[in-house]
């Protein structure tokens, strides 16, 4: 891809700032072995929060990570998550296959009980979401399935397992799809409807088209919020394709999905995927009118404000009036007083209004701790050296 946009924010502003319903992750409360069935059975990855309950980095995971909508909405979609207390009857037969010396420890583990990834400490909403997406971009189970299908196999059962393996690992899928489907006579049996949706990876595409005309199918087999959630990633998908193609009209196509489709997050998603294209492709012609635009719509969000920020920093520094958009937006976002916000804002304050001014906001947020053993201060406070000294 030519251009790359912050991932957190491509990911979290496109997708999911519209009208997202996820109350955080839905953990799984059933045992090991149910666990691993699930995980078989849904063909995704175990996500297991190892912990303890004294520990505190474990309870503010649990109070600010996996209550955040949209950590619920990436991991409920892409994993089976399951919290197990390494001090309990369950946790310790665990760590006899899975070793735990820190807490909390976070394991990513597929459905034959190997361990993908593995990470100590806690997380925040953004570093979680990169952690999990590290993880479905470095899985791909689509080489179990190469064999069988070039030695002929046409299954319905193959044929599903490897495209859908195919999509997880980003790899094109639509050219199977197509020559599979095309030999069916009737394409509204359940499975043939289920292979549909797992097709439809991007909105210019026939399978896309094949989804939408047989979406109230669908519907009576596939639940409503799995449909939603493919629609929301192909035109996710196609707003990449568009600004890998520097093409403008895809990123029109993918507007006109969401309208067909999701008629009440279209207008964010139009705002958001018009900012990501010019953003990207340097196109500065009516930046400020595009931010303006899609800020407004970020009113309650201060991750997206924070992350629309930093793309403008990246992507636009060298324009005086998007800087000024990028602080403004960055210190909306630090009223939220997260650590990575404030030290964010400062950070693009230095850059434009000098270290002086960002000494300032730094004084201004550690005034508000009282215990100067917190972490959280301490990281405020190496900044602030940081950038006194530069």
């Amino acid at each position: 891809m030519k251009f790359q946009l912050h991932t957190l924010f491509f990911f979290t502003c496109l997708i999911l700032t519209s009208f997202v319903r996820a109350q955080g992750i839905e953990f799984f409360h059933g045992t090991w072995e149910e666990g691993l069935a699930k995980a078989k059975a849904e063909d995704k990855i175990i996500f297991v929060d190892a912990f303890a309950k004294w520990c505190g980095p474990c309870k503010n995971m649990a109070a600010n990570t996996f209550t955040n909508e949209t950590v619920g909405e990436f991991f409920n979609h892409n994993f089976i998550c399951m919290k197990i207390d390494m001090e309990e009857e369950m946790g310790l037969k665990f760590r006899d296959s899975y070793p735990v010396s820190a807490f909390p420890t976070l394991f990513f583990i597929d459905e034959d009980g190997e361990v993908v990834q593995k990470s100590v400490g806690a997380k925040g909403p953004q570093d979680i979401i990169a952690l999990g997406q590290s993880v479905l971009d470095k899985y791909d189970k689509s080489t179990k399935y190469v064999a069988a299908y070039e030695a002929g196999d046409r299954s319905y059962q193959l044929v599903y397992d490897y495209v859908s393996a195919l999509n997880k690992a980003g790899k094109p899928s639509i050219k199977i799809s197509n020559d599979y489907l095309s030999d069916q006579k009737d394409l509204t049996t359940p499975d043939n409807l289920k292979l549909i949706l797992e097709a439809a990876t991007q909105v210019d595409c026939q399978c896309f088209e094949t989804m939408e005309k047989h979406k109230n199918e669908i519907s009576k087999i596939v639940p409503e919020d799995v449909i939603n959630t493919k629609i929301r990633t192909a035109c996710n998908n196609t707003v990449k394709r568009a600004i890998e193609f520097e093409s403008h009209d895809l990123v029109v196509l993918a507007g006109d999905a969401m309208k067909r489709n999701l008629p009440a997050e279209a207008e964010d998603f139009k705002a958001a995927s018009e900012v990501h294209y010019a953003l990207a492709l340097h196109d500065l012609t009516n930046i400020t009118e595009l931010i303006n635009n899609y800020a407004k719509r970020l009113k309650n969000n201060p991750e997206g404000q924070y992350n629309l920020a930093l793309d403008i920093e990246k992507y636009a520094h060298d324009n005086k009036d998007c800087m000024t958009m990028a602080v403004e937006l960055a210190g909306k976002a630090a009223k939220e007083e997260d650590v990575k916000y404030v030290a964010g804002y400062a950070s693009l304050v230095q850059k434009t209004m000098g270290k002086d001014e960002a000494i300032k906001v730094l004084d201004g947020a550690l005034k508000k701790y009282n215990d100067p053993e917190d972490k959280d201060y301490k990281q405020l406070m190496a900044l602030r050296k940081k950038i006194e000294n530069s």
